[in-house]
C-alpha cells in the first residue's frame, strides 16, 4: 500500500461499504499526526497513514481514504446531482403540464 502525502486542507476520497450500499464523499483533511495518522472533517474516527480507518476489525473492513482523482470529483458530483433531483421530486408540488414534460423527458 502506498502511504498517503496529504496536510491540512487537502481534499480526500473517502469510502465506506456498509451491508451494501456504499458511501462516497469528497472530505476535507482537518488533522495529520507526526506519525501520519489522519482525521476528516465531520468524523471522529482517524485514518492511519495508508488510509485505512483505525480500530475496525477486518470482519467490518470499515472506511477507506485515498487521494481523489478527476474521475472521483465527476462521479461524486453527478450522483449528487441525481441525488438531489430525485429527493426534491419526491417533494415536488406539479402542475399537469410539469408532470407530461417530466414524464416525456424520463421516458426518452
Amino acid at each position: 500500500m502506498e502511504e498517503l502525502k496529504v496536510k491540512v486542507g487537502d481534499k480526500v476520497l473517502y469510502r465506506y461499504n456498509h451491508w451494501g450500499s456504499k458511501i462516497e464523499r469528497i472530505e476535507t483533511v482537518v488533522r495529520v499526526t507526526p506519525t501520519g495518522r489522519i482525521r476528516i472533517e465531520g468524523r471522529d474516527c482517524q485514518f492511519d497513514k495508508f488510509g485505512g480507518e483505525m480500530g475496525v476489525d477486518a470482519w467490518h473492513g470499515g472506511a477507506h481514504l485515498s487521494i481523489p482523482t478527476d474521475e472521483d470529483y465527476k462521479r461524486i458530483r453527478e450522483n449528487e446531482a441525481i441525488s438531489k433531483a430525485q429527493s426534491l421530486m419526491g417533494k415536488a408540488k406539479l402542475t399537469y403540464e410539469q408532470a407530461v414534460k417530466i414524464i416525456e423527458i424520463l421516458e426518452g
